[in-house]
């Protein structure tokens, strides 16, 4: 039994037609013609915006993966705006960066009331916290995550590990869209500032 083709006859047509369409003939003296980033941005709204595109880095044991996103304008021109990235560190297996925070944030509850938690690590998908409380603190909880520049980040913590007497280890997951774009651009800022600083250094 033959399996179906991962393309259709239409999708192979337009390839090749985008692919190997002749160059235009050109005027003498005149500038390069930039047909390939017609043909990018021809097939990138073909793809829409259903398909997921980012862009990925790689260095000093880092990924970062941008996001793409394909944006059209007035005119109908379109272009690509990146996004604020995911870290990874790179070592045995990828695994989140992590952000040793500067100076401990603040986590507020559902009420908009002081938690008892302090942020002092940070990555997109987990939180080292210290509880300032006695007891332990509750497993699975909405938290509000204070950011400079009076930035917010609503999240649901679940704790992962008891680290030390005063210190959980908690997996997070941000509760809309905004909040996660947040959160990576903090992250992204922080990232950038520590990677200027170390080459200032050496």
């Amino acid at each position: 039994m033959q399996s179906d083709p991962l393309l259709t006859q239409d999708e192979l047509d337009f390839i090749q037609k985008i692919l190997f369409k002749p160059p235009p003939k050109r005027r003498p003296n005149a500038a390069p013609p930039l047909a390939l980033g017609e043909r990018l941005s021809e097939l990138l709204a073909r793809l829409g915006n259903e398909e997921q595109l980012s862009l990925d880095t790689h260095t000093d044991n880092q990924h970062l993966s941008f996001p793409l996103h394909l944006i059209q304008d007035d005119h109908s021109q379109s272009r690509l705006e990146l996004g604020a990235p995911l870290i990874f560190e790179q070592g045995v297996s990828e695994r989140p960066w992590r952000l040793v925070l500067p100076t401990a944030l603040t986590l507020l509850d559902g009420s908009d009331q002081p938690s008892g938690l302090k942020a002092l690590e940070l990555s997109n998908n987990g939180i080292l916290v210290e509880y300032s409380r006695t007891g332990t603190p509750a497993k699975d909880q909405l938290l509000q995550l204070l950011l400079p520049q009076e930035r917010r980040v609503q999240l649901r913590a679940r704790l992962a590990r008891r680290v030390s007497q005063k210190r959980y280890a908690y997996s997070l997951q941000t509760l809309h869209t905004e909040d996660e774009q947040t959160l990576r651009q903090y992250l992204f800022e922080q990232h950038s500032e520590q990677q200027s600083q170390s080459t200032a250094i050496s």
